[in-house]
């Protein structure tokens, strides 16, 4: 899969409509998602959380296996003993996003929690953070054309109910990405 490497914490990877859409993005080669069995394994209990418990344990985990099958290559193995050496982070337990985006060769971690990946500790390791929304938009303003697709396709595929363009962009501005829906949004209306 071409293009550069990006792990996706788990925060990214628990609201549907956003995960769909970053998924779908990297379908198309805009980016090679990375995360680690540990990142999944807090996704899972996102999931739960997030629903209340209205998805269980299995479909949350039945979530996360069809996001492996689909991209085969972007479990990142072996980073466990990287993590002990990841030193100044707010939260230690994030230590392992880190480790896994070394291990991966990422050049970004995918976060909506920027403030727990500080700079003084990722940039001597070449990492950045980007929140989702400022990730997709640069995937936006990197290629216009294929952001359009790309939302017009992952729109289409909540077949279950179907879902209008307007009504998922409406849905995924509640997801902390209103600067992407804001900026993609007029492409729709003008019929580009």
């Amino acid at each position: 899969m071409a293009g550069f490497r990006v792990v996706l914490d788990a925060c990214v990877l628990v609201p549907i409509y956003k995960v769909d859409l970053l998924l779908t993005f990297a379908e198309q080669r805009a980016y090679f998602p990375l995360w680690s069995d540990r990142i999944m394994e807090e996704t899972v209990r996102g999931i739960q959380r997030a629903t209340k418990g209205r998805v269980s344990e299995e479909r949350a985990r039945t979530r996360v296996d069809a996001m492996n099958d689909a991209f085969e290559d972007a479990c990142v193995e072996g980073w466990e003993p990287l993590e002990a050496a990841i030193m100044g982070m707010p939260d230690p337990d994030d230590r392992h996003v880190v480790a896994a985006a070394v291990r991966g060769h990422a050049s970004a971690i995918v976060t909506d929690n920027t403030k727990h990946f500080p700079k003084a500790v990722l940039e001597p390791l070449g990492l950045h953070t980007r929140s989702s929304d400022r990730f997709l938009l640069d995937l936006l303003h990197r290629n216009p054309a294929r952001a359009v697709a790309c939302v017009a396709r992952t729109a289409d595929k909540r077949g279950h109910p179907p879902v209008a363009t307007e009504a998922f962009l409406e849905a995924l501005a509640a997801y902390d990405t209103k600067g992407f829906v804001r900026e993609i949004t007029p492409y729709f209306e003008s019929g580009s």
